[in-house]
């Protein structure tokens, strides 16, 4: 805290039941306003009386090692001297195989790839190796008149192919009828191997007997480089090799460069601690706790913080929060200048305001972002950008640059294709940049309203955009609508409407309609139907 700011007072919380131990993100709100209703006289500065210790939740709260999981992991690392990442995927190919053969016997392998290209290249080579053994139908375990019905669902003749001879695979490209047959065929045995790219990791809940990880780097387009898989995601990949009731241990074989197999031995193998990142988040969170009346001092914030998980860990691993010390002086100035800086981060982006240096309450803008479930940044960008003569091109630039958005993926080589789609877009970006995800959204949402086929790995990206659109739209609206213009907020509606039914607004409204074309729908502007209560009117002979 600053020389003229009093110093907020830390007031530690324990428990006696590990019940009460808080996940990580998730901060009892309730239990903290119950509490506080019912505190008395508050004791001043730093207490010490403390009932009895917080719950271990350091170096004793690790991620599950291979002889304390459900089904004890049996684990082998291989590391491949070859720094080209293509090569080094070629090169795994065969030991993937082998290691199915050799570790699997006729039990479920989950393959888990970079990407969607490789999942089907990798399905192929396994096919490929098993010809050669002679065996090519060595991974196929049903009855051909059973597994007909399912194959007849899969569009992709790839994994069509691939899936006759016992072997799926599954991407973000997949239809949901295509990777709901595949994942029935390899519950029930019929598919023995199924090769998945590691973004799904988290959505996938089939187990296995062995999973196999081909390499532990994927292509960051935004980036241009080769990024490391996070650590939580290989070990949820590791996970799916658990089959409690069927399988005394479960296997797994981690394929890597050479130079990080020093490294996940060691992390594989020991203990791993659980870090809260809510420090990183409490922007956002300190915001919606004002609205609602929760937080109303800056006191309230800090025994908020009290509360959670991150406070527990402070403690344990100060390094890890940039701590110098553990001490309670440590914990408070840490808490006290956490609070100050995330509350003046607020008030510059007009989303509470302060009082007396103290007493916090909450800006039309925090309550719109808190509404709408956006970041505080975002609705600082609607309120920036937004002006009375906004139009439609605008208002589609500043839903793009939605921090909402950051996170979306931009693939291999996907650049050059969001580079053609873009020529044939109707409205054009200034300064594009093809590898920036925001870039991405706004030409991905023209070819929505263009009903351009954009693949189906960017379809399902646009799915997510589109899902997170309408609340942007949404929260735009009421900003625009708290400084009294009309003009852009009628705007802001047509775009709403265009991301619902997927057209231009100058577009035919018969277009709304299964089965109208462009071509259909001229005809009919021709003969004088220019709308779904026109074509009702119509007599059945002339429609």
């Amino acid at each position: 805290p600053t020389s003229h700011t009093p110093r907020l007072q830390l007031h530690a919380h324990t428990t006696h039941s590990h019940s009460a131990e808080i996940a990580q993100h998730a901060i009892p709100t309730r239990q903290y306003a119950h509490t506080r209703a019912r505190a008395g006289p508050r004791a001043t500065g730093l207490h010490e009386h403390v009932v009895a210790p917080p719950p271990p939740l350091g170096a004793d709260a690790p991620a599950a090692t291979p002889p304390a999981r459900p089904v004890p992991l049996e684990l082998h690392i291989q590391g491949f001297d070859l720094s080209h990442v293509p090569s080094r995927l070629l090169a795994m190919a065969k030991p993937c195989y082998y290691a199915i053969v050799n570790h699997a016997d006729e039990k479920p392998a989950i393959v888990f790839v970079p990407s969607a290209k490789q999942a089907q290249l990798t399905a192929v080579d396994l096919l490929t190796y098993a010809t050669a053994d002679d065996a090519p139908k060595r991974f196929m375990h049903g009855a051909p008149e059973d597994v007909a019905p399912f194959l007849r669902q899969l569009k992709e003749g790839a994994l069509a192919h691939v899936a006759a001879y016992g072997i799926g695979f599954l991407h973000e490209g997949l239809g949901a009828e295509e990777q709901a047959a595949v994942l029935a065929l390899h519950a029930a045995g019929a598919l023995q191997v199924l090769v998945v790219v590691h973004s799904m990791c988290w959505s996938l809940a089939t187990p296995a007997h062995l999973v196999v990880l081909m390499d532990t780097q994927y292509y960051d387009g935004a980036e241009h480089r080769y990024a490391d898989y996070a650590i939580t995601d290989i070990l949820q990949m590791i996970g799916r090799a658990c089959r409690p009731l069927l399988d005394d241990t479960g296997k797994c074989v981690l394929l890597c460069h050479a130079a990080k197999k020093a490294f996940y031995r060691k992390f594989l193998y020991e203990p791993f601690p659980v870090e809260s990142h809510l420090d990183h988040f409490l922007h956002d969170h300190l915001c919606a706790e004002v609205v609602t009346k929760t937080v109303e001092n800056k006191q309230d914030a800090v025994d908020y913080l009290t509360w959670s998980f991150m406070y527990r860990r402070l403690t344990q691993n100060p390094n890890y929060y940039n701590l110098q010390g553990a001490t309670h002086r440590h914990l408070s100035d840490h808490l006290s200048e956490l609070v100050e800086s995330t509350l003046a981060d607020l008030e510059q982006a007009r989303c509470v305001t302060i009082d007396d240096d103290v007493d916090v309450s909450p800006l039309n803008l925090g309550m719109i972002a808190s509404y709408y479930y956006i970041q505080y940044t975002t609705v600082e960008l609607f309120a920036s950008s937004l002006q009375p003569t906004t139009k439609t091109k605008g208002l589609l630039e500043i839903i793009a640059s939605a921090a909402e958005f950051d996170a979306v993926p931009v693939r291999h080589r996907e650049d050059g294709v969001l580079q053609n789609l873009a020529a044939h877009c109707a409205q054009a970006i200034a300064e594009p940049r093809y590898n920036d995800p925001h870039t991405k959204v706004n030409v991905l949402l023209q070819c929505h309203f263009g009903r351009t086929d954009v693949g189906r790995e960017m379809a399902a990206d646009l799915a997510g955009i589109l899902e997170k659109g309408i609340r942007l739209l949404q929260a735009t609206v009421d900003v625009i609508s708290s400084s009294g213009w009309l003009s852009p907020a009628l705007s802001a509606m047509e775009l709403s409407q265009m991301l619902v039914q997927g057209m231009w607004e100058r577009d035919s409204a018969l277009l709304q309609l299964p089965h109208f074309t462009p071509a259909l729908a001229k005809a009919c502007a021709a003969a004088g139907v220019e709308g779904v209560f026109d074509l009702m009117e119509m007599e059945d002979d002339e429609r």
